[in-house]
């Protein structure tokens, strides 16, 4: 018998356990493997975890008084009164920020269009010297240029002057971007510098700037224009080797890419044995002559200047390159340019012109 237990019998003959008044219940035994079945009074019920009532949070639907139709009403318009706040106000931010870009734009247009009117007003720079014709003209054994004054920046280019001694007069409008004065130097400046240095006649240079956009940078013939200006000016004895070099087929760029630099302009002035080097560079980089090139290519395109006399063909189609004129009459291309000068000023002492391919064409404005 378990301790604190007594089997009882009743009359009846049946046996049942119980704790004695008194006795202490019977410790309860950890279960572990292989222990021993518990017995039926050491098995317990489990404990059983009851979830405590939840007290509704403050302001839950459960507890929160509903609104009043009204209220809600009130709320529905306090919010859409916030929101048309919200609204006016991002309006009010965009028209600012639209307002101050229109006028950062305004005062753009306003900018470059002051430039370009004073630009279109202000009169051209002063001309080079020894240009007073619009071009250089170039003499004697030694292509030595006629030295004349530099031009005011407005004034109009003396008319042809008469040269002496049975000579005549070449006149070559010319822009360093020109393929087809390039085929045309290679082709006939040799016979020219004969004709020159033989004392038969005179070659005036007049460079224009037709051709400024066919080249990426816009403004490659005005530069080269300017850079042969720069050079009349202050170094006349080297314009003629500067002349040639322009059109070497190693130096002039092609059409379509871009042109020349101004660092390469000015090591071609040097290469020609320049002087006066820094005062080159300084008005090669500054464009020193650039208004005074647009001026002779603005008189250039429209005939005018030293061509107003001129009896230009039917045939013509505008003002192209190269242009060239012996003795006021215009050569068209047709015939053998060496011939043409001796059919217009006669017989002058020269060598017979080199045979050529092709005669080459004036190039058209473009």
């Amino acid at each position: 018998m378990t301790s604190g237990h007594v089997r009882l019998r009743r009359r009846t003959g049946t046996v049942w356990h119980g704790l004695l008044p008194g006795a202490a219940a019977p410790m309860n035994r950890t279960r572990t493997c292989g222990a021993a079945p518990l017995r039926p009074w050491e098995r317990r019920i489990p404990c059983l975890a009851v979830p405590a009532r939840r007290r509704p949070q403050e302001g839950s639907m459960s507890n929160a008084p509903r609104a009043s139709k009204n209220e809600r009403r009130d709320a529905a318009r306090e919010k859409a009164r916030e929101q048309r706040v919200r609204q006016q106000r991002r309006e009010k931010r965009n028209r600012v920020v639209l307002q101050l870009s229109i006028g950062v734009v305004i005062v753009a247009i306003v900018a470059v269009v002051a430039v370009i009117i004073v630009n279109s007003v202000r009169p051209p720079g002063p001309g080079p010297r020894n240009m007073a014709t619009g071009g250089i003209s170039l003499e004697g054994e030694d292509l030595t240029a006629i030295s004349t004054a530099a031009p005011a920046g407005d004034a109009t280019p003396t008319p042809r002057p008469t040269i002496g001694g049975g000579r005549v007069l070449i006149q070559a409008y010319e822009d360093f971007g020109c393929p087809i004065c390039q085929q045309f130097e290679q082709t006939y400046g040799s016979q020219i510098k004969q004709l020159v240095t033989s004392g038969a006649a005179v070659i005036q240079y007049h460079p224009v700037a037709i051709l400024d956009r066919n080249f990426t940078d816009g403004d490659y013939s005005t530069r080269a224009a300017n850079a042969a200006a720069a050079v009349a000016n202050y170094s006349p004895k080297a314009f003629y080797k500067f002349h040639t070099t322009m059109y070497e087929s190693d130096v002039q760029p092609k059409e379509g890419g871009a042109g020349l630099s101004d660092d390469r302009l000015i090591e071609i002035a040097r290469q020609a044995g320049a002087t006066n080097m820094p005062k080159i560079e300084q008005a090669i980089r500054d464009q020193q002559f650039k208004n005074w090139v647009g001026a002779r290519t603005d008189e250039f395109t429209s005939n005018g200047g030293p061509l107003a006399d001129v009896k230009f063909p039917s045939s013509r189609q505008g003002a192209g390159t190269p242009t060239l004129i012996v003795n006021g009459q215009y050569w068209d291309g047709k015939t053998d340019f060496g011939a043409f000068v001796t059919q217009v000023g006669g017989t002058v002492g020269a060598s017979p012109a080199p045979s050529a391919s092709a005669t080459p064409s004036p190039s058209a404005t473009k």
